[in-house]
């Protein structure tokens, strides 16, 4: 399944395909009617919007894909603006798929100073050449023009963070999901190296939660689900973060904290837990597995990094099951 920038790419190179077969056949034209000063400039942007196009299509996850459309935008508005000293009318209708390609490929702001200087400069070179009627029929034109495609920007730009909370949040807790913790394990060791500072994982899991969910069933088992997350989430500090993996598991991950801190914070854990009265049943006590990154000094597979953190943890989980319940248990992790 795509991702969303993913998909955010592929739509930027099929409107980019789009703007160079128009300004193609806007060349074509020119040529037809004789006004070939424009035809170079029209097969210039054409080959420019196609090479934007392969770009965003065939190169990897073309990390540099917003910085290739600012450039493109400003070289593609200087050319139009150089060319419309003299043929004013025609590069008008230019200027149109250029506003629209700005507010998908460019931020908001950006897009919003783009076309806000289009309209000032484009209304004056027509009032200039064209007179009054002209000028003010394009700029009424094209701020219509620029205040629809804003608008459908701002909405989409909204549907997709919530998208975005979405695929990264459990429905239930509103922690983030299992497949988050991945990813950002493999963003957070490559920190921890870079940084040199240690980076802290801890598992925990509620004891007997099986016989609790066969004795009080599905329904209520949630209800203290839900109470678990929110307490553990109200005593992280700010920069940890929390995450379920959708069955049992919770985690949580501190960074730039060493093994010591690592076992302060989940012994308050523990205890907070163990001393707290509960919903469904009355009380209820914890285990916990930690673990610590301690980087190397050396870049090295952030992936592999991310599982061995995973796995020391759930060792020392099982390790704290095993003692007993209702303990803190660390397993360090080995660079």
């Amino acid at each position: 399944m795509l991702t969303e920038y993913q998909l955010q790419t592929r739509l930027i190179a099929i409107l980019f395909l789009l703007s160079a077969i128009t300004m193609a056949l806007l060349g074509f034209q020119n040529f037809r009617y004789g006004l070939y000063e424009l035809v170079y400039p029209a097969c210039l942007l054409s080959v420019l919007y196609l090479g934007v196009s392969a770009y965003a299509r065939f190169t990897g996850e073309a990390r540099y894909i917003k910085q290739t459309c600012f450039w493109v935008s400003i070289t593609a508005l200087s050319l139009m603006l150089l060319n419309s000293l003299e043929f004013a009318e025609e590069i008008k209708h230019w200027i149109f798929p250029l506003g629209l390609l700005s507010y998908i490929t460019l931020s908001n702001r950006q897009a919003s100073l783009l076309n806000a200087f289009i309209a000032s400069v484009f209304s004056l070179i027509l009032l200039l050449n064209s007179g009054l009627m002209s000028a003010l029929n394009f700029s009424t034109t094209y701020l219509l023009f620029i205040s629809l495609a804003s608008t459908y920007a701002q909405l989409h730009q909204k549907r997709s963070r919530s998208l975005v909370e979405l695929e990264i949040h459990d429905p239930l807790t509103n922690a983030y999901n299992f497949r988050h913790l991945e990813d950002t394990l493999k963003k957070e060791t490559c920190r921890a190296d870079r940084t040199g500072k240690p980076l802290s994982l801890v598992a925990i899991e509620i004891d007997y939660f099986p016989q609790i969910s066969d004795t009080h069933g599905a329904s209520h088992t949630q209800t203290l689900v839900i109470r678990v997350a929110e307490t553990l989430r109200a005593m992280i500090r700010a920069g940890d973060s929390d995450y379920y993996d959708g069955k049992h598991l919770s985690y949580l991950l501190l960074p730039c904290t060493p093994s010591e801190g690592v076992l302060v914070i989940a012994e308050r854990i523990r205890r907070t837990i163990e001393e707290s009265s509960w919903p469904v049943i009355d009380t209820i006590t914890v285990s916990l597995g930690c673990t610590t990154y301690e980087p190397s000094g050396t870049e090295s597979n952030q992936e592999a990094n991310a599982i061995k953190l995973i796995n020391d943890t759930h060792i020392g989980l099982l390790e704290s099951q095993k003692n007993g319940h209702n303990r803190v248990s660390l397993h360090n992790h080995q660079a």
